[in-house]
């Protein structure tokens, strides 16, 4: 019996003009992908630095940060800036932080303050209150905010601080190179990575009248006299995805923000296993997309028929080929590998770009799988009105 006697020709058609439709939707993403590399750049590295006339306030909010602590602060006494002060914000830590911390005061090569928090207070988020206390103690004309995660280069400070004053930018922040070392860090990351860069281009991020903002907690400087006009970080106090929220704010009183490449200055690990990633990016896409359902089931959908079905296409025809099915159709057997192909190329440059090892592009139906059930999680906690949980802390 012929396939057609089973399946009618428009049904046949609509599957094959499906798998064309997806190699076109992601020949647009490889078209975007060149783009992106020409026209947002990384910020190159200033060996010699020649604004050592403004002082500059390095704040690190710290809450149990034993693990990471020794790396940043090891980093950022390397700077070849050095009109610069650091401020560690000790938040509540219970393990050997402030340790860590009274150690590196002693050995460090510019003027450096702890900050040690005992209790949050009431309506706020530890990052905010953290910022805030941290940005009360700076002499600096500019401030910037940087995590624990975090790994700088010895040019880092500096060449940011040249590209605001050069563009006139009063609130800079920057994309960072992602470190991906475990088997689910480089099987997720850089898709997850990957689409947060697409949905929120670069080139409607930088276009104030775009109304799209984005912007990285990891790496925030910005002028001490803009992030005091708008309150600083107690005029978002209650925001989860504060470094969004403070970037609007500026914005709005009519200040110049940016959100630029800045993979060759510093580098941050994000998440070193499955359950952190699905913490770290629940979060992020819950308040990222406002707790709207309806904008992460698009996304849902995205990655269901855009990343996944191919797969499962070229899965099926296999299975007919191999079972010798009246359902076998060799046309669409040839354009479901085809576009597979073609997914696992983009992905595969994508990775390099990002710095991942690229072999891991043909995990790609797997990370896209995570990635579904990490927005699936997001639904549920907007659903439920269950609280968001990242260093210990509960958020609304």
């Amino acid at each position: 019996m012929l396939l057609t006697a089973v399946i009618p020709f428009p049904k046949m058609l609509f599957l094959n003009g499906f798998l064309i439709f997806i190699f076109l939707v992601w020949a647009r993403r490889a078209v975007w992908l060149g783009r992106l590399r020409k026209k947002n750049p990384p910020i190159e590295k200033i060996e010699r630095p020649t604004r050592t006339d403004t002082k500059i306030s390095l704040i690190v909010p710290a809450k149990n940060e034993e693990k990471n602590i020794a790396n940043c602060l090891y980093h950022l006494f390397r700077q070849n800036f050095k009109n610069c002060e650091i401020i560690v914000v000790d938040d509540r830590s219970t393990d050997k932080t402030p340790h860590l911390l009274e150690n590196f005061q002693k050995l460090s090569p510019f003027p450096f303050k702890i900050i040690r928090i005992e209790k949050l207070p009431p309506g706020w988020t530890g990052k905010n209150h953290a910022m805030v206390a941290g940005s009360k103690a700076a002499s600096g004309s500019w401030l910037l905010f940087t995590d624990a995660d975090t790994t700088h280069q010895p040019e880092s400070v500096a060449s940011a601080l040249e590209t605001a004053l050069a563009q006139k930018i009063d609130f800079l922040t920057l994309a960072p190179e992602t470190e991906s070392r475990s088997f689910w860090e480089k099987t997720v990351q850089p898709l997850a990575v990957g689409s947060l860069a697409l949905w929120f281009n670069s080139e409607k991020v930088n276009d104030p009248q775009s109304g799209t903002i984005l912007a990285n907690g990891q790496f925030i400087l910005v002028r001490k006299e803009a992030y005091e006009k708008v309150g600083g970080n107690e005029s978002v106090k209650s925001e989860v995805i504060e470094d969004v929220e403070l970037a609007k704010k500026i914005r709005g009183a009519g200040f110049t923000v940016q959100f630029l490449n800045g993979t060759k200055l510093y580098s941050t690990r994000m998440y070193s296993s499955l359950a952190e990633i699905k913490t770290g990016w629940t979060r992020i896409f819950t308040y990222l997309f406002n707790k709207k359902i309806p904008a992460i089931l698009h996304k849902i959908f995205l990655f269901s028929f855009a990343s996944l079905a191919p797969f499962v296409i070229l899965k099926m025809e296999l299975f007919f080929w191999w079972a010798q099915s009246e359902f076998y159709q060799p046309l669409t057997l040839a354009l479901s590998l085809g576009v597979c192909a073609w997914i696992i190329l983009i992905r595969f440059i994508g990775n390099k770009t990002l710095k991942c090892n690229p072999w891991y592009a043909f995990l790609h139906p797997l990370g896209s799988v995570i990635m579904i059930w990490i927005l699936c999680i997001c639904i549920l906690r907007i659903a439920f009105n269950r609280p968001s949980a990242w260093r210990g802390d509960l958020h609304q």
